[in-house]
């Protein structure tokens, strides 16, 4: 191979070697083509706007935590304690960040709530039908479980900022955690 020939090629590598990248970034940054790594996608749905309501009296010490989040209206019957022991068990997945995790069960007055006690992480909550949380309550349920329920992450500044559909899976849940409290240790 004659040397003009050579460096013609080696001048032509190097454009490649620095274009390529640039093109690819170009690409993936118009959405040609949709790339996002699985471990960064969030499996809840995001609830727009966020709803605060650790304003509310008696949910003030939820703030700085992580909370997962239980809505129940009626009896808590067979699919309330299996929830329960659902909410159990995702706080159990996060080991030692298991501290920085809050479970906590909402309902109406109307209605009495008694939580097994091999369940002694999930602390409730009761309020009044006619209370702001209820209306709040109610037009995110719609985004959730439905039917006055729902299960939602409430994020330490005291927003409720994610639901969950009632095809959801509890390893959903434990990504989404995981996710927020690897990116919460992160910050600063």
């Amino acid at each position: 191979m004659q040397a003009q020939t050579k460096n013609k090629l080696s001048i032509f590598g190097l454009i490649l070697m620095f274009a390529v990248p640039v093109i690819i970034a170009i690409v993936m940054n118009s959405k040609l083509i949709e790339f996002s790594p699985n471990s960064f996608k969030n499996h809840g749905n995001f609830i727009k706007p966020p709803v605060k309501i650790t304003d509310i009296d008696g949910l003030k010490s939820y703030e700085d935590f992580w909370t997962v989040v239980y809505q129940h209206s009626g009896e808590c019957e067979k699919t309330c304690l299996s929830m329960l022991d659902t909410l159990y068990r995702i706080r159990l997945t996060k080991g030692h960040k298991m501290k920085k995790v809050k479970l906590l069960v909402l309902y109406p007055e109307s209605t009495t709530l008694e939580i097994p006690q091999q369940y002694t992480s999930i602390e409730k909550y009761s309020y009044k039908l006619e209370s702001k949380l209820a209306v709040l309550l109610g037009d995110t349920a719609q985004q959730s479980l439905g039917n006055n329920k729902g299960l939602y992450l409430l994020a330490p500044e005291g927003f409720l900022m994610m639901s969950y559909p009632q095809s959801f899976e509890p390893r959903d849940v434990i990504k989404d955690l995981g996710l927020l409290l690897r990116a919460r240790k992160n910050e600063g």
